[in-house]
């Protein structure tokens, strides 16, 4: 449910090598969601209808908003970055897509700037590879059960092989995922990245 490909600036991962890495890892849906652009996902979704791989790939993007990062799915077009969290959330919305707050308590890098606005998205990220303390973790799950929203693993990988290394379990059928995450038919399940395997990560806007 988060993952970067060489459509973001801090990534060098071909989307082809990425939707092979997934297939060998046993996901049957992926989302890439790469800052500020769509391209990533839109790629991955040739490169599956091309080959006729069989895994799903959800559209997804990470929007920089004012108030911190945001994940959005089911949109296929850029979302302008520099808003608010809440109008983005409700842009998204209006264009048929689910959002879910990134990483809220990874304060050194975008995360959630008034923690009230995440009762206006879809989800919470409660499970991100990349914090540095397991205990950001354990408050995004707080944040989620407070504001009594279903939660979301992301690997937020930059890197290839850090593909599934956090993983969302939901309970659905293909057809059914973005609506199966909000209704909560979700479980986590994952690792934090060891810090040497991120060591030099730049900051995304």
């Amino acid at each position: 449910m988060h993952v970067h490909s060489n459509h973001s600036k801090d990534s060098k991962s071909k989307v082809k090598d990425i939707i092979n890495f997934a297939l060998k890892k046993g996901l049957n849906a992926i989302s890439i969601t790469d800052h500020n652009t769509v391209d990533g996902s839109l790629e991955a979704m040739d490169v599956v209808k091309e080959e006729n791989l069989n895994i799903t790939v959800i559209p997804g993007i990470e929007i920089s908003t004012s108030d911190g990062h945001l994940l959005a799915y089911g949109v296929k077009r850029d979302i302008d970055c520099g808003m608010s969290m809440i109008d983005t959330i409700r842009l998204v919305k209006n264009l048929g897509g689910i959002t879910a707050v990134a990483h809220p308590f990874q304060f050194y890098r975008h995360g959630l700037v008034k923690f009230w606005i995440a009762k206006e998205a879809d989800a919470i990220e409660i499970f991100n590879s990349k914090y540095i303390l397991g205990l950001c973790n354990f408050l995004s799950n707080k944040l989620a059960k407070f504001y009594k929203k279903p939660g979301i693993a992301g690997s937020d990988a930059h890197k290839v092989e850090e593909v599934g290394a956090a993983v969302t379990l939901i309970k659905c059928n293909k057809n059914d995922i973005l609506k199966a995450i909000v209704e909560g038919r979700t479980t986590v399940k994952g690792r934090r990245q060891k810090l040497r395997n991120w060591k030099g990560f730049k900051n995304p806007r």
